[in-house]
């Protein structure tokens, strides 16, 4: 019986040992081809973009027959091929390492080739006349929407299913890389899972870990282990690129350096240029040229007028709910600072009481608490002095709509720096002299990367770096999240 009982646990044993062999080696499989699995994923979000936009493009238009047409079958099956090709061009697969706004450009861009392409193959053929150009056109434009929409709901998923993102070691100072990988795994979008070095670090130093850093034969070994194949290398003097390229490239297939996060300029506010072998990073300043400012005014003015049109009925009742619900006037006029540091009258309706200044004054007086939150978000989580009504408008942002006014007027643009009032000048420090060249917004980046729950001192930092970046393809990714956080009601107090 004993021996029989031995037998068994002997079995068991060695049953629970190679369950354990095979679900490692099923782990380092997916590992390995990290890669090649987040491009199967977005190839799939692409078809289904596509083959969306046909279907609606055919109900739409009414296209009888349009699938079993040979002519129409090879047409599709020739533009699914370009828009692959045309994405691997542009790294879209598996788009590592690249924001949203980056990645729409490119889809865009990509999506527009691969059907410039198509009608040029149709008109040389001379089969133009077979299909329906305005089907064409159609698919083109929900292709436009849908590929970049398939992709970021199929991505949200996998990340949602801990199924989205490569393996990658972080090499560096010991309290940048815990920054940093803190930082990827809020974001990972972006398709970068840092695995922990703590337990080789452990083995090596013993339990005094803080700062200390892995030899080449330690990390060697880790790479091995957890069957990494990219290494992100921070980079804290640029004297020092050439001896770390030479160090960690015959560690990794790909060697990535990055920046830390600390300082005034993130990896984005840099365009690398080869100097003839000599490495030149520019300090980009997009908004302060003359033709993006042309082009974004004529958005403002072209996009508030729409909006005031069409937002005419809300406007009438929110200011007639605020005018029987409360005492004083239905709008608000906040002074505040503008382009060449020249101050402005901003609107809003009013969500306040109209004793709410002598309110903040007694409460921050009162309680030390409610002090430090002011000082730190010029904010007030649990306000007082907002008003019933007023806290409804400012649960969907709707109080700042009256500043299509000051849009159209050409003292505000839909994206840009968050309005500073005249009281909070001192606090941007540095970033005041990039403020003022600029008109700021009714949304930005500060309000898409966190809102309310962002310190003031972020803010500032978002501003120069928005004014850097600038570009229409992030405008509309700020436009765009800022409708998906209104929407959801995040930070908004």
């Amino acid at each position: 019986m004993e021996e029989t009982l031995g037998t068994d646990f002997v079995l068991e044993r060695s049953l629970t040992l190679n369950d354990a062999r095979r679900r490692l080696a099923g782990a380092s499989i997916r590992r390995r081809n990290a890669r090649l699995w987040m491009c199967v994923v977005l190839g799939a979000a692409d078809m289904l973009g596509l083959s969306g936009s046909i279907a609606l493009a055919l109900q739409l238009n009414r296209v009888q027959g349009f699938l079993q047409d040979p002519y129409y079958e090879g047409m599709l099956a020739l533009l699914a091929v370009l828009l692959v090709v045309a994405f691997y061009r542009r790294h879209l697969y598996p788009a590592v390492g690249l924001h949203y706004v980056q990645e729409l450009r490119d889809l865009v861009s990509s999506i527009s080739f691969a059907f410039l392409i198509l009608i040029g193959i149709t008109f040389a053929l001379k089969t133009s006349s077979i299909y329906s150009r305005l089907t064409i056109l159609v698919v083109w434009g929900l292709c436009l929407i849908l590929i970049p929409t398939a992709r970021y709901l199929l991505r949200r998923l996998c990340i949602h299913l801990k199924l989205w993102g490569e393996p990658v070691a972080i090499i560096g100072d010991g309290f940048q890389e815990a920054e940093l990988a803190r930082y990827f795994n809020e974001n990972l979008q972006l398709g970068l899972r840092p695995v922990p070095t703590r337990r080789y670090q452990r083995f090596a130093h013993g339990s005094n870990t803080r700062g200390s850093l892995l030899t080449v034969d330690q990390i060697r070994r880790f790479v091995r282990d957890e069957s990494i194949s990219t290494g992100l290398v921070i980079v804290t003097d640029l004297n020092h690129i050439d001896a770390l390229v030479n160090r960690y490239r015959p560690l990794f297939q790909r060697v990535i350096l990055i920046k830390g996060r600390n300082g005034s300029y993130s990896l984005n506010s840099l365009q690398s240029l080869d100097l003839s072998g000599v490495l030149g990073l520019q300090v980009m300043n997009n908004l302060l040229s003359p033709w993006p400012q042309f082009w974004k005014r004529l958005a403002d003015i072209t996009l508030s007028t729409l909006g005031l049109a069409f937002l005419a009925l809300p406007f009438g009742i929110a200011a007639l709910l605020i005018r029987i619900t409360s005492p004083g006037g239905v709008y608000f006029r906040q002074k505040v600072l503008g382009r060449d540091g020249r101050p402005f009258e901003m609107l809003k309706f009013r969500t306040m009481y109209s004793n709410a200044a002598q309110l903040l004054i007694d409460m921050v007086q009162r309680d030390p608490e409610v002090r430090r939150e002011w000082e730190a978000y010029q904010k007030l989580r649990h306000d007082p002095r907002i008003t019933p009504v007023g806290r409804l408008l400012r649960k969907f942002s709707l109080d700042e709509l009256p500043q299509l006014w000051n849009v159209l007027h050409g003292q505000m643009s839909l994206v840009g720096p968050r309005p500073m009032m005249t009281s909070q000048r001192g606090t941007y420090g540095e970033a005041f002299d990039d403020y003022v060249q600029v008109a700021p917004g009714m949304t930005g980046l500060w309000q898409v990367s966190g809102r309310n729950e962002t310190t003031f001192a972020r803010r500032a930092e978002l501003d120069r770096e928005y004014i850097q970046r600038w570009s229409a393809w992030l405008d509309m990714f700020i436009l765009l999240k800022t409708v998906k956080i209104v929407f959801w009601h995040k930070g908004a107090y």
